[in-house]
């Protein structure tokens, strides 16, 4: 009997659109407040995951804040994600140490 291989998926996005992890908004502060529907609808923090040909200012693995509600949700294996044109994209995040 033949092994299974486990297949690897490539995800291309196409134009100017981005493909988005978004982090999961905290509901809960640390000391344990619920946070209001409200203080939700903040700009929520996510990383780029892929990119189409035409993005001119984001790459794969560029952190960044984006609208609540921007883009369309799909889900590919299992991993939820966000398409969304690259102009929807509020600001890109930099680590300095």
């Amino acid at each position: 009997m033949g092994k299974t291989r486990k297949r690897t998926m490539r995800i291309e996005a196409l134009g100017n659109r981005v493909l988005l992890r978004r982090d999961d908004p905290e509901t809960v502060t640390e000391g344990g407040i619920v946070l209001a529907t409200a203080a939700q609808e903040q700009p929520v923090e996510g990383e780029i995951f892929g990119v189409g040909p035409d993005c001119l200012a984001l790459g794969v693995g560029d952190k960044v804040l984006v609208p609540p509600h921007a883009g369309t949700p799909v889900r590919l294996r299992g991993n939820e994600f966000v398409v969304m044109p690259e102009e929807e994209v509020m600001v890109r995040i930099h680590d300095v140490e």
